[in-house]
Parts: C-alpha cells; sequence; structure tokens
C-alpha cells in the first residue's frame, strides 16, 4: 500500500458543480484537497465559506487555501492607501479561512515577471500580513513564481513560524528558473507543494511525469521534509481532454505514485 498522501487542486480542468468535483477527487483516492479562495459563479454558484462543510462531508482533509493574486502588487505599492487597502483585504482572507478550519494559506508575492518594486513597501505589508497570521495562529506559504526574489526576499527578512514557503514544481521548471535549487535552499520552511509537470517552456500543469522537471531531484528533496501531502495542480492535456474526470483523476493519482515511489536519491 501507498505510504505517501497525495492530494489535487480542486479545479481539475472539468465544468462540474463544486460538489461532485469533491466526490470524484474523493472517490478517486486522494487523501487531500487544495482550495482556490473565491466564490464558485456561474455556471454552479457556491459561497466559498460552504467549501470546508462539503470537504468535511465526503472526509477529504484540507491540505492548503490558495490566496488570489489579482491586484497582489499594490503590497508593494508606493502608494500607502493602495498599498493598507489590499493588506486588510489579505487579512480578511486569512480569518475567513481561520473561521472555516484552514491551518495553511498560499500567496504570491507579485504576479507578473516585469515588475521592479522597491523592497520596503513589500516588506511593511507582509510584515502585517504575518502579524495578523500568527495573531490568529494560520500559516501562510508564499509561493515561488516567476520572479522569486520578492517571495525570497520575504523569506529571508520575516522570521515567523507562520511564515514559510509554497513550492511549485512547474514554475521552478519553466525555462530561466532554478530546477530544483530554491527547493534545497528553503526546504527548511516548506510549507505546502504545487506538483504539475511541462515541457520548460510554459507552465503547463501537466500529470508528474509527463515533462521536464527533474522528478528524481524534487522528490528526493521533498522526502526529507515531512509534509503532509503531495498534492498536484494539474489539468488534462489535449489528448486527456477526451478523458472522463474520473478517468483523469485515477491517471493523475497513478502517475504521481509512480514518481514518488521511485528511489529517489
Amino acid at each position: 500500500m501507498n505510504k505517501y498522501k497525495t492530494g489535487i487542486f480542486h479545479w481539475f480542468g472539468y465544468i462540474l458543480p463544486f460538489e461532485e468535483r469533491i466526490k470524484l477527487i474523493k472517490q478517486a483516492g486522494y487523501d487531500y484537497v487544495m482550495l482556490w479562495w473565491e466564490d464558485e459563479y456561474y455556471p454552479y454558484i457556491l459561497n466559498r465559506m460552504e467549501f470546508n462543510h462539503i470537504l468535511g462531508y465526503y472526509d477529504l482533509k484540507l491540505d492548503n487555501v490558495h490566496l488570489p493574486f489579482e491586484n497582489i502588487n499594490h503590497l508593494w505599492s508606493e502608494n500607502s492607501t493602495e498599498r493598507n487597502n489590499h493588506v486588510e483585504l489579505v487579512k480578511r482572507w486569512l480569518n475567513e479561512c481561520k473561521n472555516c478550519g484552514t491551518e495553511t494559506v498560499v500567496i504570491h508575492a507579485v504576479q507578473g515577471a516585469d515588475n521592479i518594486f522597491d523592497y520596503s513597501p513589500g516588506y511593511d505589508s507582509f510584515k502585517k500580513i504575518i502579524r495578523e497570521a500568527e495573531n490568529i495562529n494560520i500559516k501562510v506559504a508564499v509561493e515561488n513564481t516567476q520572479t522569486f526574489q520578492y517571495a525570497e526576499f520575504i523569506l529571508k527578512e520575516i522570521e515567523s513560524p507562520n511564515a514559510g514557503f509554497c513550492y511549485d514544481s512547474s514554475h521552478d521548471f519553466v525555462n530561466g528558473q532554478s530546477r530544483g535549487a530554491i527547493l534545497e535552499k528553503w526546504k527548511h520552511k516548506l510549507m505546502a507543494v504545487h506538483l504539475s509537470d511541462n515541457d520548460g517552456l510554459y507552465d503547463r500543469h501537466w500529470i508528474p511525469g509527463k515533462g521536464h522537471v527533474d522528478w528524481n531531484k524534487v522528490i528526493g528533496i521533498l522526502k526529507q521534509d515531512n509534509i503532509k501531502s503531495f498534492s498536484m495542480e494539474t489539468y488534462p492535456y489535449e489528448e486527456e481532454k477526451q478523458m472522463q474526470p474520473a478517468e483523469f483523476l485515477e491517471k493523475a493519482k497513478n502517475c504521481l505514485e509512480t514518481v514518488l515511489e521511485k528511489d529517489c536519491v
């Protein structure tokens, strides 16, 4: 029997009601689910405050909740009103997530690859966010994206048991990224993972083992840490789009377990 806990993002590429997706995830044998913290809209409307109730009904555990990253660059704004307004929005999300039983949220430090920010406003913003996380006892994991320097700045400058790292394997193996080096460097602060594969050019969200990610290296490092779930953020590729949702979920889980069972050193 596979000893590793597995999870998947609640949106895996099929337009279905939230509860139906959760039921299929459970039936496929996953242990954990990752959520996106926004209400579900057309064609199937659901308030986000109901998400965790549905997970509990199907006896699925919550790995982490990804906060929205629209306007996340406001956290680095020179305009204090704009910056503080977004800080307050993030703090509100933290409290909502905590009230729904969330232990860990994932946040982007910045959005986009062409921005250059002064570090001081971002430090001020994230210091306030982490202080709120400490006050309500929730963990905030900063994810590696195209410009990891800002996330790394936060990881270096803000020391707190409530601040850590979310590792996205696909982001790390897109052209020009670290190819596992940042995972090795920041594994001591690892709180969550988003596992998927790509062709080395774009963030494809392929099933693990399909593309160019060095899974021997990534899984070898991850096995050194006591993460609660090897969780995926995957969507169907072209030839997989004809598969039924249950078939895709089963294929993704089988492929993940294949890379987990390899003798990674």
